[in-house]
């Protein structure tokens, strides 16, 4: 690796760690609003839809229905069974397997 490459890797994660250090020093003797809460909890959901949800839709960056059909199904009933049940194993597990099954049966 070249030595510019790894200075900038570090800088980042230097500029990185100090802006969330200094977040977290300053309000470290201060609690959070109740709204600020309520809204933080958002966070990790809307993250994780940010990262999933692009992968369901899009296939070689072009919305591709048959192609999406199987991962559409394992998909929508991941999300139904975790809200359901709020176990994500057995609801990740069920959804593999609709993928699975909708895969085979599609293709």
């Amino acid at each position: 690796m070249r030595t510019e490459v790894a200075l900038i890797i570090l800088g980042m994660a230097g500029v990185t760690y100090l802006t969330r250090a200094a977040a977290t020093l300053a309000l470290r003797d201060r609690p959070l609003p109740a709204r600020a809460e309520r809204w933080l909890r958002h966070v990790p959901l809307a993250i994780l839809a940010a990262l999933a949800i692009p992968g369901l839709l899009f296939t070689g960056g072009a919305v591709d229905l048959p192609r999406l059909a199987p991962r559409l199904v394992g998909g929508l009933l991941t999300f139904w069974l975790v809200r359901r049940t709020r176990n994500l194993f057995v609801a990740v597990a069920a959804g593999v397997l609709a993928y699975l099954g909708a895969l085979r049966l599609l293709t």
